[in-house]
């Protein structure tokens, strides 16, 4: 994506050091980045079309996560219908194990719990890890309730066209 903007090398090689460190800033780093009032205009069009370099990268890498995990969604399902077609067969056929130059297939005895009525189950066996739904803290007070231990707070987030 790099060829589609004009960056200046410079920023270039600090965003790809940004990029290794994984957004760790040293000092040097950071007397890299700072930016003077006199430079303020060249180095913000420069900074945006390192954003929007980036942005244009981290959508693609996304794109072929979603690619890459539909293809193996189609491997695992293919693989699971293969195993449940052998088991199948094995099992009318009553065979226990199948050997072949190539391969050995056989079943393994496995255990696993088996939940009937959760609701007679004692505490302890439950991992409860309480989330907070923010949404509806955030309509109750902008609806005029009071929420203790909340507030809402109004953020500059900047945005690169």
């Amino acid at each position: 994506m790099r060829a589609l903007y004009h960056i200046d090398q410079q920023l270039q090689a600090i965003n790809d050091e940004l990029i290794a460190s994984q957004g760790e800033i040293t000092d040097e780093l950071f007397n890299k980045l700072a930016i003077t009032q006199t430079e303020l205009a060249e180095k913000s069009a420069n900074y945006g079309l390192v954003i929007l370099s980036n942005e244009a990268d981290s959508k693609a890498i996304d794109a072929e996560i979603k690619r890459l995990k539909a293809m193996k969604d189609g491997i695992d399902s293919a693989t699971a219908k293969l195993k449940e077609t052998i088991g199948f067969a094995m099992q009318k056929y009553e065979l226990s194990e199948v050997k072949t130059p190539l391969v050995k297939m056989s079943f393994r005895s496995s255990k696993s719990v088996h939940i009937s009525d959760e609701s007679l189950l004692d505490a302890k066996y439950f991992d409860y890890k309480p989330t907070v739904n923010k949404t509806s803290i955030k309509s109750d007070i902008e609806s005029g309730v009071l929420v203790e231990g909340a507030t809402i707070i109004e953020k500059q987030n900047l945005q690169v066209k």
